[in-house]
């Protein structure tokens, strides 16, 4: 017996519901599409495009460095470009050299502090407790009220023509009882070719009625050499290789780290490409912290944060340890020989003197 069911779709809209049967003969007959001829040739005149250009970008680009002198490879591949540096270069010359005493140092005039507003420019050397400082100054962004924290480095060129830029945001505009905390680090900054920006920077904030504080942490320049070597660890370099470009031969040389006063001076960038002698690397070392920074220090984390907090008025918190070491480094007498040998030719234990004599009046009993 046939059950009849109820057609659950009337007549009139039968055209809705598509046959299955049907569909599923055409499927069954339908012969399978051919890739168009011209999707091929596209795809080919596409990729030949793509892989010309980064020829060009490569290989091109490696035989023109090639045959480029280092002046020349400096002018394409750092900031501020060909057409900036002379104007650059003319204003840096023009800037007066006065020695770097006492008497001509950057001050803090503690009768205005804490100033109300203004930038904590913190340019953070490597090796030299810079990692505790820097998560300090978040901590005391996250503690205070009207406090921002920005920050751009890396480890590739290129860096500094963004940090250029985001430091030319970070000088405007600020209001009252603002700051800002500004971090420079790896290829952040080249301060021996791009100091006009920061005589630029400066003026910018302190045309607000605002304080611009830069400041920076030094240690013990042999110390500091030594310290850095556990970075050689990893890659499981040897010491001769690690240090290499500290060989007077190599003065040109970007090494795998740099020490303190090519930090200071060059940061990662193009190192000592006119062959100056230690003494004037340690000249012009000393000329850029007389005329930019207003904190200079040694290994002294707690007047690091006495200052800082008096000049901005911020409620105190602890400085953490961070980046801290704990594996063993071991040389022999001939390698810490040479650590300490090429550390000296290269100016860094002049240069810590130096910074002993006319910041902390080392040595000064001999003048009386």
């Amino acid at each position: 017996q046939s059950v009849r069911l109820r057609d659950p779709w009337p007549t009139a809209h039968r055209h809705r519901m598509p046959s299955v049967a049907k569909t599923a003969t055409k499927q069954s007959t339908k012969m399978p599409r051919r890739f168009p001829h011209y999707y091929l040739i596209f795809a080919c005149v596409l990729f030949a495009l793509t892989f010309h250009r980064v020829y060009i970008a490569t290989v091109g680009l490696s035989k023109l460095l090639q045959s480029a002198s280092p002046d020349d490879i400096y002018k394409l591949e750092f900031y501020p470009r060909l057409s900036e540096r002379m104007t650059f270069e003319t204003k840096i010359a023009s800037y007066p050299r006065v020695a770097p005493t006492l008497s001509n140092l950057r001050t803090l005039d503690e009768s205005k502090l804490p100033y109300q507003c203004g930038i904590i420019f913190f340019y953070h050397i490597a090796c030299t407790g810079g990692s505790s400082m820097n998560k300090w100054l978040g901590k005391e962004k996250d503690n205070n009220e009207n406090v921002t924290y920005w920050t751009h480095w890396g480890r590739h060129d290129g860096v500094q023509d963004k940090f250029i830029i985001g430091m030319e945001k970070q000088v405007k505009d600020l209001a009252p009882q603002q700051w800002r905390i500004v971090h420079a680090h790896g290829f952040s900054l080249f301060p021996n070719t791009s100091e006009p920006y920061l005589y630029q920077w400066r003026e910018e904030v302190e045309r607000q009625g605002c304080g611009f504080v830069m400041t920076t942490m030094l240690r013990d320049a042999i110390g500091h050499t030594i310290s850095q070597s556990k970075g050689m660890i990893n890659p499981n370099y040897t010491l001769d290789t690690f240090v290499n470009h500290l060989e007077p031969e190599n003065y040109n040389q970007r090494g795998i780290f740099n020490t303190q006063i090519d930090y200071l001076v060059y940061n990662r960038g193009p190192r000592n490409q006119h062959n100056a002698t230690k003494e004037e690397k340690v000249r012009r070392a000393m000329e850029l912290l007389q005329r930019h920074f207003d904190v200079v220090l040694l290994s002294d984390y707690k007047r690091f944060t006495e200052i800082i907090l008096k000049v901005t008025g911020w409620n105190p918190v602890g400085m953490p340890h961070a980046n801290v070491f704990k594996g063993e480094l071991n040389f022999t007498e001939r390698e810490l020989n040479k650590i300490k040998t090429l550390t000296e030719a290269n100016g860094d234990v002049l240069l810590i003197d130096a910074v002993k004599h006319i910041y902390y009046g080392h040595l000064d009993y001999l003048l009386v």
